[in-house]
């Protein structure tokens, strides 16, 4: 069964239990229960819903994992991250190329581009399986300042490197900073490497 449909399979799960749970709860044929047993009742249905909640989620954990294993073992596996080091600085859209492959665009919301601005904040932008061997990345974004006005155009940059990948998982980091407080905001590039 595919992981897709495992998943659809838990969340119907996840809707029909409580009724379920419900009529198993309610005798058949006696009269109307008192309420403390109607109360004793409801927190025994909410204890198993609550209960089979957290199950479905570590199946998903779960099923993530093992997905994240099967499409991008850690031999070929690229992570690129992007941080954020301009204050006041919004994105609307980051897009990520590698190898000339079709690009990968991730669109900010309001939200999104303000929890970029968090101190430490870095947010993975991109998984995807590589081989062995030098290629070439390609990013850009796109983004607008706090306190610019509705009509200024949209501040942005792209940044294009070649990085050698070997036998073991690959991490980027892309930051978006200053190198001086007055400069342009631009691109910089940090490859991480699991130790041996």
């Amino acid at each position: 069964m595919p992981l897709s449909d495992c998943r659809k399979s838990a969340g119907l799960m996840l809707v029909a239990l409580p009724v379920a749970l419900l009529a198993l709860a309610l005798p058949a044929n006696a009269a109307s229960p008192s309420a403390a047993e109607l109360e004793e009742q409801t927190l025994k249905l909410d204890q198993a819903v609550q209960a089979f909640k957290k199950e479905a989620l570590e199946f998903n954990t779960e099923a993530q994992g093992v997905e994240d294993e099967v499409l991008f073992p850690p031999h070929a596996r690229l992570s690129v991250y992007l941080s954020v080091k301009v204050p006041g600085l919004l994105l609307k859209e980051v897009s990520v190329t590698v190898d000339g492959n079709a690009p990968q665009t991730f669109a900010y919301t309001d939200r999104d581009a303000k929890a970029m601005l968090s101190e430490g904040h870095m947010q993975r932008v991109l998984r995807t399986a590589v081989g062995a061997g030098a290629h070439r990345i390609r990013i850009s974004y796109s983004g607008q300042m706090a306190d610019a006005k509705p009509d200024a155009p949209p501040v942005g940059d792209s940044y294009e490197a070649v990085f050698d990948k070997d036998q073991r998982e690959t991490n980027l980091e892309f930051s978006i900073a200053r190198r001086t407080r007055l400069s342009k905001a631009g691109i910089s590039m940090t490859q991480w490497r699991p130790k041996k």
